[in-house]
C-alpha cells in the first residue's frame, strides 16, 4: 500500500505516521521545506514517541517531497506530482492551520483552498482513498444534543474561524466525492491531549494554549510581581510561606464540557478504522471522540492544582470585572466560549470500525495535572 502523508510534523501527523510504518506502509510525507530539512523534523518527533514499536530502518523508508498547502499545485513541479501519484493507494490529509485568532483568509487559504489542492492532486491517483482530518468541533455552536456523526450543519453558526474552515472543507469533500464516485473518510477528533511532556521544539498539544494564557495572564499582574514563579514552585520546606491567593472570575459554566482524547489513542483509532474500512463511493464520517467529556470545572480544579494559588470560579455573568478579569476575558474569550458545551458526540461508525480496540483511559484530574505540565497530585481535600 503506497500513502501520501500532509501534516506530518504536527502534534497528530507524527503519531499517525508512526502507526502507519508500525503497519509496514510505504509512506511519503509532503511538507514544507527541503527534503532533509523536513526529514530532520519528522524524524525528530516520530522518534520521541515510544509507540508503538518501530523496526530499526522504519524511518529510513519513508520518501520526503516538499510542497505548500498554500501554492498553486501545492509547490510541486510535474516530475514530483507524477512521482508522489504513482501506484497512490491512499491520501492521508492531516495537514491545516489551527490558531483559533489566525486572520480569516490564512486560515481559509490554507484549510479550505489547501484542501482543494489536495483533492486536485487525489484527481490524479483515481484509485487512491482519500483521509482527512477533521474536527468534532465543526458542529460549532450547538451546545446540546448528541451530535451524530452525518451531521453536518452551520445553523447554530460557529465560535472560531478555524471551526468554520473545516466544516467548509468537508462540505467541498462531500461535492468532491458525490461528483467523482471517490471514497473518502472523515475523522473528527476532539481536543487532543498528551500527559508526556513534550521536549521543546516538537509538536506542542493544544492545551498549551490554555496553559500559556493562565502563564501569560499572572506574568501580565500590574504589581510587578513574579507570580508565575511563585505558582509553579509552590512552597519550599516546611515552614515556607503559602503562595498569595489569586482569584479570577470567569464568565461560564461549571457543568459545561470539553471532550479530551489522547493523541496516541486517536492516531491509533484512525489508522486502525482506515485499515479495516471497506472502500466504497461516498462520505463516511467518524466521530474520534472520548466516550466521556470532562467537566470544566475539573479542568479548572486541574488549572488550580498545577498553579498552587490560583482560584478559578465561574459566574454566570461577569460584572463590575477587575483589571485582570477583564485582560483574562479579552484574551480567553474563544477559549471560555467552549464551557458552555453539553453535548455528546455520536461514535457509531468509529466503533463499527474499531472493533474490540480497548476504550481510552480516563482523562481525569490527575491526567489533566499532567497535561498541563505539572506533577501527579491527588485532589485538594
Amino acid at each position: 500500500m503506497s500513502v501520501l502523508l500532509t501534516g506530518a510534523t504536527g502534534f497528530l501527523g507524527c503519531r499517525i505516521l508512526r502507526d502507519l510504518l508500525a503497519r509496514g506502509e510505504e509512506v511519503t510525507v509532503l511538507g514544507r521545506g527541503a527534503p532533509d530539512d523536513l526529514r530532520a523534523r519528522v524524524d525528530a518527533a516520530v522518534t520521541w514517541l515510544d509507540a508503538p514499536p518501530l523496526s530499526a530502518d522504519a524511518l529510513a523508508g519513508v520518501r520526503y517531497v516538499s510542497g505548500d498547502l498554500t501554492q498553486p499545485g501545492l509547490g510541486l513541479a510535474p516530475r514530483d506530482r507524477a512521482r508522489v501519484t504513482q501506484g497512490l493507494t491512499a491520501l492521508w490529509h492531516c495537514a491545516a492551520t489551527l490558531a483559533l485568532e489566525a486572520e480569516p483568509a490564512a486560515l481559509h487559504h490554507a484549510n479550505v483552498i489547501g484542501t482543494r489542492r489536495v483533492l486536485d492532486l487525489a484527481d490524479e491517483a483515481p484509485g487512491s482513498r482519500v483521509l482527512f482530518v477533521s474536527t468534532a468541533y465543526v458542529a460549532g455552536r450547538r451546545r446540546t444534543g448528541h451530535v451524530k456523526e452525518g451531521d453536518l450543519r452551520d445553523g447554530d453558526g460557529f465560535q472560531t474561524l478555524y471551526e468554520e474552515s473545516k466544516y467548509t472543507a468537508e462540505r467541498l469533500l462531500h461535492a468532491w466525492a458525490r461528483k467523482g464516485g471517490r471514497d473518502v473518510t472523515v475523522f473528527r477528533p476532539s481536543l487532543l491531549v498528551t500527559d508526556r511532556p513534550v521536549p521543546e521544539g516538537l509538536p506542542k498539544p493544544p492545551t498549551d494554549v490554555l496553559v500559556q494564557l493562565v502563564e501569560n495572564l499572572l506574568l501580565g499582574r500590574p504589581d510587578g510581581q513574579d507570580t508565575v514563579g511563585a505558582l509553579l514552585t509552590g512552597p519550599r520546606g516546611a515552614d515556607a510561606r503559602r503562595p498569595e491567593i489569586f482569584q479570577y472570575r470567569v464568565e461560564g459554566d461549571p457543568e459545561g464540557t470539553l471532550n479530551l482524547l489522547q493523541a496516541d489513542y486517536a492516531a491509533h483509532a484512525m489508522v486502525l478504522a482506515a485499515s479495516r474500512d471497506e472502500p466504497a463511493p461516498g462520505v463516511r464520517t467518524l466521530h474520534v471522540t472520548h466516550p466521556e467529556s470532562v467537566k470544566m470545572a475539573t479542568v479548572t480544579t486541574a488549572l488550580q492544582t498545577r498553579f498552587p494559588g490560583l482560584l478559578i470560579r465561574f459566574t454566570p455573568e461577569l460584572s463590575h470585572p477587575t483589571t485582570m478579569e477583564r485582560l483574562l476575558a479579552k484574551r480567553g474569550t474563544r477559549l471560555l466560549a467552549f464551557s458552555a458545551h453539553r453535548r455528546t458526540y455520536d461514535r457509531s461508525n468509529l466503533l463499527a470500525a474499531i472493533g474490540d480496540l480497548p476504550a481510552p483511559d480516563p482523562v481525569d484530574h490527575d491526567y489533566l495535572v499532567r497535561a498541563f505540565g505539572g506533577a501527579e497530585a491527588p485532589l485538594p481535600v
